[in-house]
């Protein structure tokens, strides 16, 4: 029991790793298509990878 509870305090912890990571990469890139430093596709296209990693986590659960 004590082994199934600390994987759901892990598994909520990087969900919440993965959705912070994914909203900071989505804020980057607009803030790059907007600025021409920062290459705002390659951290959209990031942040979409991202999300499709926690979709199909979501999904496995």
């Amino acid at each position: 029991m004590r082994t199934l509870r600390r994987l759901n305090i892990t598994s909520l912890l990087v969900q919440t790793l993965l959705l912070l990571a994914i909203a900071a990469c989505a804020i980057v890139g607009v803030a790059g298509l907007l600025l021409p430093l920062i290459p705002g596709l390659l951290f959209l296209a990031l942040a979409a990878m991202l999300l499709r990693h926690f979709q199909r986590r979501q999904l496995r659960m």
